[in-house]
């Protein structure tokens, strides 16, 4: 009974608090010109914000770890040439204040199985 009831109160601990998300930087071979939001909704990912710098194409988003990234990448069709993980928030209002090449400096690059590059 115990055990029932130890393993019962963890089932419910584990669906009653929600996934932590990180903020992960995908450099993507072209342009990334959005999702559809269901999708977005099954894959647990939020964008933050999309951008080109130096020739460069990146998308910024929220999500439960790496792995959704990748299902991401693989979903909008993009191959990823880089992955990132943020030292800062992004969607910071402070951080809205630097440029975008001040923002690359928060990128910390993280092994990446599904990148092409």
């Amino acid at each position: 009974m115990t055990r029932n009831l130890i393993a019962s109160a963890f089932l419910a601990l584990s669906v009653a608090v929600p996934a932590h998300a990180d903020q992960f930087a995908v450099r993507l071979d072209a342009v990334y010109e959005g999702a559809n939001p269901k999708l977005l909704e099954a894959l647990k990912i939020s964008e933050i914000e999309s951008f080109s710098e130096d020739g460069a194409h990146y998308v910024v988003v929220d999500a439960p770890n790496d792995a959704y990234v990748e299902a991401f990448v693989l979903a909008i069709g993009r191959d990823a040439m880089e992955l990132n993980a943020l030292d800062a928030d992004w969607s910071n209002p402070v951080m809205g204040n630097l440029t975008i090449s001040q923002r690359l400096g928060f990128f910390r690059s993280i092994e990446c199985e599904f990148c092409t590059s």
